[in-house]
């Protein structure tokens, strides 16, 4: 369903992919779909989870092995005890940082390096603008200034290197192994005093320039997402999000880049389906005993009634709104 609405067969590999959106639009199923294609081509995942958002039960459902154990665990008290706490920034931090998630993807490349890691990469963050950096936190257990834009040019400062140089420099033939990074960041909307308000991004728009194909989920001036529910013996049970899907940036090589299409998918607890009847209704079918599990363990496909429910006004309704305030 996501190859048939990107137009492309996946995120691309030696590049940053970047999922973006309001919350609740898709960008973390995304984000799960890409690690267990990620394992399951013998890419070792490195995730990097500062939300406590990616289920693991989740990530079972989709597909992903946990039982083989090839894959790296990430979480904030790893970050702040193998990294923050293990270097001199002339105070002690007391949660991780962006500086953090930073010097935990180098370590893993050098260990890489130094053939400790034989295996190409699959770094995957969920997600950038959780954190604060070691300034804004140096201010907070102090008790003096902050400032906003101290993350944003943190985020600038950390990660150049890993954007510009150390990803996309894998993808050349000379390295044994190519390494990916993919991460999913929240947006808001900055007022504008003429027109559309405009896109910001959590944490500063670092990722923005950086990654070479970045996805756009749900509205540019809301989610714009419909909840998909089930029906059957008076019980209820919520099991899709539809929301419309868009490549806003592709700079990827090849005849792959600069394609834009852009489509509408529905996540689902087993990863993305198409937003058709048919797809809903095969859904249904192929996953009866999740739906048994809630509904009724005699219910059948029949008897199961599929109800959409719009959750944030449309985009033609969003800029008549702008338009007459």
């Amino acid at each position: 369903a996501w190859q048939e609405e990107t137009g492309l067969p996946g995120i691309a590999k030696g590049y940053t992919t970047l999922f973006r959106g309001f919350s609740n639009t898709g960008k973390s199923t995304a984000l799960c779909e890409a690690l267990v294609a990620a394992q399951k081509a013998g890419m070792l995942p490195i995730i990097i989870d500062t939300e406590n958002n990616l289920s693991r039960e989740r990530l079972k459902l989709m597909g992903f092995d946990w039982d083989n154990g090839f894959y790296i665990e990430i979480d904030n008290q790893y970050l702040l005890q193998e990294f923050g706490l293990k270097k001199d920034k002339g105070f002690t931090p007391t949660e991780a940082t962006i500086e953090d998630i930073a010097d935990c993807i180098n370590f893993f490349l050098n260990k890489q390096e130094a053939g400790d890691l034989p295996f190409d990469l699959f770094f995957a963050i969920d997600s950038i603008g959780t954190l604060d950096c070691d300034q804004t936190v140096k201010g907070r257990v102090n008790d003096t200034s902050q400032n906003n834009q101290w993350n944003a040019g943190a985020y600038e400062r950390a990660f150049k290197g890993i954007l510009n140089y150390r990803i996309p420099n894998s993808r050349k033939i000379s390295r044994p192994y190519t390494n990916t990074l993919a991460c999913v960041q929240k947006i808001w909307l900055q007022p504008n005093a003429v027109g559309q308000p405009t896109i910001r991004h959590k944490g500063g728009d670092a990722f923005l320039f950086g990654a070479r194909l970045i996805f756009h989920h749900g509205g540019k001036n809301t989610g714009s997402v419909k909840q998909i529910s089930a029906v059957s013996n008076k019980k209820e049970i919520t099991f899709g999000t539809e929301a419309a899907i868009e490549n806003a940036k592709n700079q990827v090589g090849g005849v792959l880049g600069g394609i834009s299409i852009s489509g509408k998918l529905i996540s689902t607890p087993h990863g993305f389906i198409k937003a058709t009847p048919a797809a809903i209704a095969e859904y249904k079918k192929n996953h009866i005993d999740y739906f048994r599990s809630v509904l009724g363990s005699d219910v059948d496909v029949k008897d199961i009634e599929t109800r959409e429910d719009l959750t944030a006004m449309s985009d033609d309704d969003t800029k008549e709104f702008f338009k007459n305030m």
